[in-house]
């Protein structure tokens, strides 16, 4: 049955699909950035500097050993963002699944109410027949 909240409540749906939609991609890029930032991880502490050699060959050992670790905190940047996008969406998940709920609820409500008043409507047409066939029965006999 169609009601005055079935337009809004389409939209609503469909601002709800697009939150969880956002929602499980932010999710993704999380698990994604959490894979990069350990491997990062990994590969700084795997780095180890040469104990014996010339002094080029140490420069170079320090220079990979802070690009690595330069790496390493931009993967760790880059996570701490993903963390805080996942927090954004789940608050605009939240809030899109909110205002879904209000407006079915209030469709709800409006249908519960309409369906009563047709019950109603019913009822009274069910009387007047009944009345009518008591009286008309009345005059035949």
């Amino acid at each position: 049955m169609k009601s005055k909240y079935s337009s809004v409540l389409k939209i609503k749906k469909q601002d709800l699909d697009r939150a969880e939609s956002n929602l499980s991609k932010a999710r993704a890029r999380l698990r994604e950035n959490e894979l990069e930032f350990e491997l990062a991880l990994r590969q700084y502490e795997e780095l180890r500097l040469p104990n014996s050699g010339s002094a080029s060959l140490l420069r170079q050992g320090l220079e990979i050993v802070s690009r690595a670790r330069a790496f390493k905190e931009a993967k760790k940047e880059k996570l701490e963002l993903s963390h805080k996008e996942l927090a954004h969406y789940e608050m605009l998940y939240k809030k899109a699944n909110l205002e879904y709920e209000k407006i079915r609820y209030l469709q709800n409500e409006e249908l519960k109410k309409l369906t009563q008043m047709l019950k109603k409507e019913e009822e009274r047409f069910m009387d007047e027949i009944a009345i009518s066939r008591y009286f008309y029965g009345e005059k035949k006999a």
